[in-house]
């Protein structure tokens, strides 16, 4: 009798402080998850890895939901698993920044290289007498060095996304003129 007692007894004991081990809130758990995000939010993940920080930063404001109505268990897990994505997220954004700074390298490059063809072709419409596009082309080119020079200053202050996003629209632009321009010297040579 006295060992059905006491192995009911080591049974109870470890459930009992199972319960009390999650039963209160997870405030540690918070901490840690909120801790993780705002690690996340210093590598700039909430640029360079937008969809991962979200996750994120829902499960946190839905933990801290269920911790409002008193269900610490689901809040302990939602907010491990939420320290997990931040972390993550954190990690990606560092790949992700460093990606993101070589594409705008790339297309400075590019671009460098489509001036000269431009100027190239620029050239050979003068000669094919097409004046029209030339003056189109003058005004372009203003505003284009112009997001280009904008495009450069954001890489030399780290800001490599917005620096794409001009750098990308200025090597569009830029190529699609070339084609638009050279397409006019041929229907001149025909």
């Amino acid at each position: 009798m006295k060992r059905g007692i006491l192995f009911v007894g080591l049974l109870v004991v470890p459930v009992f402080l199972l319960i009390l081990g999650c039963g209160g809130e997870p405030a540690n758990e918070l901490a840690a998850a909120k801790g993780a995000l705002e690690d996340a939010r210093a590598a700039e993940a909430d640029k360079y890895a937008p969809e991962v920080f979200t996750q994120a930063e829902n499960s946190i404001a839905e933990a801290e939901k269920l911790i409002a109505e008193r269900k610490y268990g689901e809040a302990k897990k939602l907010l491990m698993d939420a320290k997990n994505v931040a972390e993550t997220a954190a990690s990606q954004a560092v790949t992700n920044k460093d990606n993101t700074k070589t594409e705008v390298e790339d297309y400075l490059a590019a671009i460098d290289q489509g001036m000269k063809q431009l100027k190239e072709t620029q050239d050979l419409a003068k000669q094919w007498g097409i004046p029209k596009k030339q003056r189109e082309l003058t005004d372009e080119l203003a505003v284009w060095n112009a997001n280009l020079e904008k495009a450069r200053a954001e890489y030399d202050a780290g800001e490599f996304h917005s620096a794409r996003e001009l750098a990308a629209g200025v090597h569009q632009d830029l190529t699609a003129k070339d084609s638009a321009l050279r397409e006019a010297i041929m229907a001149k040579q025909k």
